[in-house]
């Protein structure tokens, strides 16, 4: 594993750098399924490091299937953020 392997990619070599590059050349339902993993795996701090709120709360239809256990998360971070009124 790469030294600068990011701590929510376990089971893979990943860095910042080289998930940036995959969600910018990635096809639609890899750019979703990479998505997914990142709102899955990483920690919700972490997520804004490669995605925008505006992106998350527009892609979450899509994605919430694919979130398992952290679906319940994202609901009450994107319910919050609306009640703030940044989405």
């Amino acid at each position: 594993m790469p030294s600068d392997n990011l701590d929510f990619a376990w089971d893979r070599p990943e860095t910042a750098a080289s998930l940036r590059a995959r969600l910018a050349a990635a096809s639609p339902t890899e750019w979703l399924n990479t998505v997914a993993w990142i709102m899955r795996e990483a920690r919700v701090e972490q997520v804004w490091e490669f995605l925008t709120l505006r992106q998350v709360a527009e892609v979450f239809p899509r994605v919430s299937p694919m979130l398992g256990r952290r679906k319940s998360l994202w609901e009450y971070v994107l319910r919050v953020a609306h009640e703030l009124g940044r989405i």
